[in-house]
Order: structure tokens, then sequence, then C-alpha cells
């Protein structure tokens, strides 16, 4: 990276690299997804077409065809995106100070254009009343719930569906809590990868919450300071949002980091503060790297192409392999894994 990306890294929690995986990579990437998805339809339509019912073969073909798709973030074309000898990941190396541990596949998530519902959010709130394309951020790592979110705003979960709701571990794999005092797993960086243009607000843009990594370090060594656990249900961090407008919206980052930004910030009816983000505005052949600590969310589509990104969630090799899904010492100091960082986090 240059002097200057590194200084915008450090200031805002994240970096766009511009035109820096090459147009070939790109392109054999978008195939591969397309490919996955268009296998999915051939083999729909034929089995809704075909005369024979009964027949098992197209239920198979179809059955194969999803599960393919679901695994094409590990195809070769797509961990071709982050070779470990491209000018990408060199850049990322060097302000890392250390390789990245492995390639570990990537999360290709898509956005269709659809008709805009009012689905209530994880927030707990419908999603067209929450300002900034329905921006309303999130750390990783953290249990999301073990069924779909509740859609009611006239009557909280009946028992049934809070136990279905309360199971381990959520829809997302993660579970409330873990050993050392630890309620949220964390990475060093995220890495995403734009497969379809979002250069222009509304295209389902990735939204950050700029300069949130420093705030939320610092809660956590609040939380670690006063005994933990770190993350929600921890001190200073209530899990369930009961006053949302569903009775069990999830707070995925602080309230105490959330009252930071209430400048430009907009506001829901019931006075609920909803910051800023900055809108990601980038095209196929650039990436944006963005730390653990920032809070982050997709935003909503608008227009009438797909919005294709690929997520890499990268751990630095210098980080205990034995437990590389959770760091407290990455948590507490969002630079501490970032050697090629040190002069200006110092």
């Amino acid at each position: 990276m240059t002097p200057e990306q590194k200084q915008s890294f450090y200031d805002d929690g994240f970096v766009i690299l511009r035109d820096i995986v090459p147009p070939e990579v790109v392109t054999r990437a978008i195939r591969t997804l397309y490919g996955g998805l268009s296998a999915i339809w051939h083999a729909s339509m034929s089995r809704k077409q075909s005369d024979d019912k009964s027949d098992s073969t197209a239920d198979t073909i179809l059955q194969e065809a999803v599960v393919n798709a679901k695994r094409a973030g590990t195809h070769p074309s797509i961990l071709e995106l982050v070779n470990p000898a491209s000018e990408l990941m060199r850049s990322i190396n060097e302000a890392l100070g250390h390789e990245v541990a492995g390639r570990r596949g990537a999360q290709l998530a898509t956005i269709f254009p659809h008709k805009i519902g009012n689905q209530i959010n994880e927030a707990g709130y419908p999603h067209e009343e929450v300002p900034f394309y329905g921006w309303h951020g999130h750390l990783d790592g953290l249990w999301n719930g073990a069924a779909p979110v509740h859609q009611r705003t006239d009557r909280p979960m009946n028992e049934e569906e809070r136990a279905r709701w309360n199971r381990d571990p959520a829809r997302n794999g993660v579970r409330r809590t873990y050993p050392r005092g630890i309620n949220i797993l964390n990475f060093t960086a995220l890495l995403g990868i734009p497969l379809s243009d979002q250069s222009v607000e509304g295209a389902g843009n990735l939204g950050l919450l700029r300069g949130a990594h420093h705030p939320i370090s610092e809660f956590f060594r609040y939380q670690r300071d006063a005994g933990g656990p770190i993350g929600p249900d921890g001190p200073g961090w209530d899990r369930i949002d009961s006053n949302a407008p569903n009775f069990s919206g999830l707070r995925h980052y602080p309230d105490q980091v959330r009252e930071q930004f209430k400048e430009d910030a907009g506001y829901t009816s019931d006075g609920r503060i909803w910051p800023k983000p900055t809108l990601i505005k980038v095209k196929p052949g650039d990436a944006v790297l963005t730390l653990h600590a920032v809070p982050h969310c997709a935003t909503r589509l608008e227009g009438h192409s797909p919005r294709l990104m690929a997520y890499f969630r990268l751990v630095s090799a210098a980080r205990d392999q034995s437990r590389p899904e959770s760091s407290v010492d990455a948590l507490c100091d969002c630079w501490c894994e970032w050697e090629g960082m040190r002069e200006l986090a110092s």
C-alpha cells in the first residue's frame, strides 16, 4: 500500500484499492458465479417441465446443482481472486507484516432485483423505515438467532417461537458464548471484491461506519477490564433490544459506540439513532479491505442489475492457529496483528 492508503486505512478502518484485480481474473469469477446460478435455473425448469413427476433423476440433478452452487466459494476461479502472488494479496501482506493464514473460501453475497417489502431486519425494525438505504450495521461473529427474524410488531414472540429462536448455534453457525469469556468471534480483516458495478448509491452498496474501529476496540478493552465477557451480554452491551418494534431486536454493536456517531445520523419515528454509513462505491477490479472492528452491512438494491460480492475473511498467520476463530488481543487492539502499520498505530 502507498503511505496515503495506509493513512486512510488507519483513519477510516477501511481502504479501497482501485483497479487491483486483473480483468481476466474477475471475468472468470463472474462466469463461475453465474454458471452455478444458471445450472440451478435449468435444472429447476427441467424438473418443472418433466412429464414424469415421480422421476427422481430430475430431483437429483436439481439437488446437485444447488449443492455445487453453495460450494462455488471454494471454486479455483473464486480462490484465484486472492492468489497469494497477486498484487492485491502482496499489498495486504505488506501492511499486515505477515502472510494471511491460508486461502479460505469466499462468501458469495448476492442481492437480486426484487420487490422491496418492509421486512423486519435483525435490529428489529421495518427495513423501509431505516434511513440510509436500510443500513443497520453489525460486527461479524455474533449469534443472530436460530430461527428467522420475528416479523410481528403487534406482539412479542410466543413461547414456542422464542424457544426456536434461542437455540444454539444461530443460523450463521455462531454460538452465544465461547470459552475464555468471549461472546464474539473475530478475524483480522474482511476483504470484499465486487463482481458487479456498485459505483452509484442504491446498488446494494456495502456500508461501513467510518472510524468506528477505534471506539470499538476501546469498548472491548473496557469489557475486558470489567471482567468480561467480551461481546454482547458482557458489560455495557445488552444483546436483546426489547424496545425494538418486533420486541426482540439484536444489538450488533454497542450502543455506547452508536451514540458517538450522532453527527449526520438519521432517526426512526421512535427516536432511535441510525448512524450514517459510508456507502462504498466500487466496480469490478477494485477491492475493499475492512477491519473486523468496523460495523458493516449491505444496503438496499434499488436498481435493475444484481449486486455480486465475494467476501474473504482474512486471518493473520501470526495469530495462534490453535484458536484462529477468536483473539482477545485483536478485539481489544484492532492493530495488534498489523506489524506493517505499526508506525501509524503506535
